[in-house]
């Protein structure tokens, strides 16, 4: 029997660097990156923490090299879009199995380290006062970090407010 995660009751992925899928994924972004006319080097990894996508991802593509802030784009949006366009490719050739997760000079994981420590001190100030707090508008992903940071507290509780790209967490203290 597989462990589920909490995400929609669906089944944990198992990392596996050296799944068919992910030579795929990562060949995918290497001829994109060359369509692009980016010089970038690529390695993959498993994924480590949640903003990684431990648990619902085969593996991690790094992307470094000079000048990425184009992969990267405003708030990570061309990142995002990019890890989509190679999942959804990835889906057509291997339905139902891993994606990947793909990160750009460590973007997401410095994204993540921000995100989590913010998300820490706001959670103190709602220990402190018992008011709960509004977090400025975030990404699916970004949220579920802090939803995950906190799922386990038993003095705090999460729950996103808002549409589209305004959608944001709220940090409330447990009744």
């Amino acid at each position: 029997p597989r462990e589920r995660s909490s995400r929609d009751n669906e089944p944990e992925v198992a990392p596996d660097i050296n799944a068919p899928e992910v030579d795929y994924a990562a060949q995918t972004v290497d001829d994109l990156l060359r369509i692009l006319d980016i010089e970038a080097e690529i390695s993959i990894r498993e994924p480590i923490t949640p903003g990684d996508g431990r648990g619902s991802v085969l593996a991690v593509i790094d992307i470094k090299g000079e000048d990425l802030g184009l992969l990267i784009g405003r708030r990570g949006d061309t990142l995002i879009a990019l890890q989509y366009l190679v999942n959804l490719i990835l889906a057509r050739k291997y339905p139902a199995r891993g994606g990947v997760t793909i990160d750009v000079e460590h973007y997401k994981h410095r994204n993540e380290e921000r995100i989590t420590n913010m998300a820490r001190r706001m959670a103190d100030r709602v220990r402190e006062s018992g008011n709960s707090i509004t977090l400025e508008p975030m990404s699916a992903a970004e949220r579920r970090l802090v939803h995950m940071l906190f799922a386990d507290d038993p003095g705090l509780s999460t729950n996103s407010v808002g549409e589209g790209e305004n959608r944001k967490v709220v940090i409330s203290a447990r009744d």
